[in-house]
């Protein structure tokens, strides 16, 4: 089997240098620039990654590799291929592949909403639960493509994506066919939510948004979105979302409205958590050293049983203040949250931080402390000091993160490294696995450090040609 894997991944690298060599070669040729990245990295007790990243004027190609010496079926290889017309390899998700999966589960601040709808490729060393092709004409105007997710469903879609603005195209749609397994087969007797049937399932989605220049130099945006679920086995249903916003030296207001059915299904057959969602934040001088901002949202839930008389619902208030200059960061914010039951029971949960940054040329020191309360008991507490120094030629950092809940537990890293142009190379060794400070915890760490520490050895090593 790890010869299967090896040869396998021989061929895809190899089938990528055979696909792009024209294209690469000829952006070389005319002069455009070409940069490869190389990084390895080896922790004990036994894990191995190697990444390859070369880039030429949007032409990219990945090569990684994670090997865990002591759970062979974890390993993991991949090679990826990004084109302004070809993605093929680990890929990540944007626009409205994400709200289909997770209808009305984005504030009024979300990225999600500026987002091409389209497949990009992952180049993180890291697992990817994602493996797809995606075929794009340029500027994203019109694509296809298909992914394997995580649950080893196949989800092939068609994305359009027009008129392109400051935040993102102004109007997308995609298509979208799945094939969930059916999920009848439940250990819970009486389940929550509805159980998949099986069969195909297909999803259409839109999002339009309408930007508006003011007077006063900023940008306002209005905007929808929404879904249409349907299928061989489930009823048609959909969800909407309206959001506004605007920005400008003084103001950023975020506005967002949704609501969804309760028959609407995600491609990976599962039903949706809320009915109505409702969120706005302010920020008062976005631009300046000072920003005070407040948000709140308001979620309702699905209630799938009609023996239950009150619908559940939880509302989040949270806001702070954050003070910036070139050398100096200060943030303090909290957070309220109010869930209330289906039998009209209340249950709170505060957070209260604060946060500070300062940063010279060559040192950064940064400290946060976090509370949290639940029905006004304190549950748990957080602290965290971090530090980096980067003499000429060096670099030091280093992190210590104590929690109490109840007890002090204490995780913490630290690293050294080696720097010239285009070289890195460093060691580690972090404390991955909380550990208490006392007695006993200490006598753990000594007779099974591996359990609780990692050491390792990096390398990277990238040019530019």
């Amino acid at each position: 089997m790890e010869h299967y894997k090896f040869f396998r991944t021989l061929v895809l690298a190899a089938w990528g240098t055979l696909v792009f060599p024209g294209a690469l070669g000829a952006q070389y040729l005319l002069g455009e620039p070409l940069s490869a990245d190389f990084y390895t990295s080896a922790a004990s007790p036994g894990y191995l990654s190697n990444r390859l990243l070369a880039d030429t004027d949007g032409y990219r190609f990945l090569f990684l590799s994670l090997k865990d010496f002591e759970k062979p079926d974890k390993d993991y290889t991949a090679a990826g291929f990004d084109s302004p017309w070809l993605t093929v390899g680990p890929v990540n998700t944007g626009g409205l592949f994400r709200e289909i999966f997770s209808p009305l589960g984005y504030t009024a601040g979300s990225s999600v909403f500026a987002e091409t709808s389209r497949l990009t490729l992952k180049t993180a060393a890291e697992r990817s639960t994602r493996r797809g092709i995606w075929v794009s004409t340029p500027g994203d105007y019109a694509a296809a493509g298909a992914y394997t997710d995580g649950d080893e469903i196949t989800h092939t879609a068609a994305a359009f994506n027009f008129f392109k603005g400051k935040r993102g195209p102004l109007v997308s749609a995609l298509l979208m066919g799945s094939q969930p397994d059916e999920r009848l087969d439940s250990a819970d007797w009486f389940p929550e939510k509805p159980l998949f049937p099986g069969g195909d399932l297909y999803h259409a989605a839109f999002r339009a948004q309408i930007p508006f220049d003011t007077f006063t130099g900023g940008l306002t945006r209005v905007g929808a979105c929404g879904a249409l679920s349907f299928g061989q086995r489930v009823v048609p249903a959909g969800y909407y979302t309206f959001f506004a916003s605007h920005t400008d030296k003084t103001l950023d207001i975020r506005l967002l409205q949704g609501a969804a059915e309760k028959d609407y299904v995600n491609p990976a057959g599962r039903y949706p958590s809320y009915r109505v969602s409702r969120s706005a934040s302010f920020k008062l001088f976005p631009r300046g050293p000072l920003i005070p901002y407040l948000s709140a949202a308001q979620n309702i839930y699905q209630v799938y049983k009609p023996t239950l008389e009150a619908r559940p619902e939880r509302l989040t208030l949270s806001g702070g203040t954050e003070y910036r200059t070139k050398r100096l960061s200060l943030k303090i914010y909290g957070s309220r949250k109010t869930e209330k039951d289906s039998h009209a029971n209340r249950a709170a949960a505060e957070r209260l931080t604060g946060a500070i940054l300062y940063r010279t040329g060559r040192l950064s020191l940064s400290t946060e402390y976090a509370s949290s309360w639940e029905n006004a008991v304190m549950t748990s507490r957080r602290a965290s000091l971090r530090a980096e120094y980067s003499p000429k030629g060096w670099e030091f950092s280093g992190r210590l993160k104590g929690e109490w809940k109840p007890d002090l537990m204490l995780s913490g890293k630290l690293s050294a490294a080696f720097k010239r142009p285009g070289l890195r190379l460093g060691i580690a060794a972090e404390l991955a696995k909380a550990l208490a400070p006392r007695p006993s915890g200490l006598e753990a760490l000594r007779e099974r450090p591996f359990d609780y520490m990692t050491l390792s050895v990096f390398f990277r090593y990238s040019i530019k040609l």
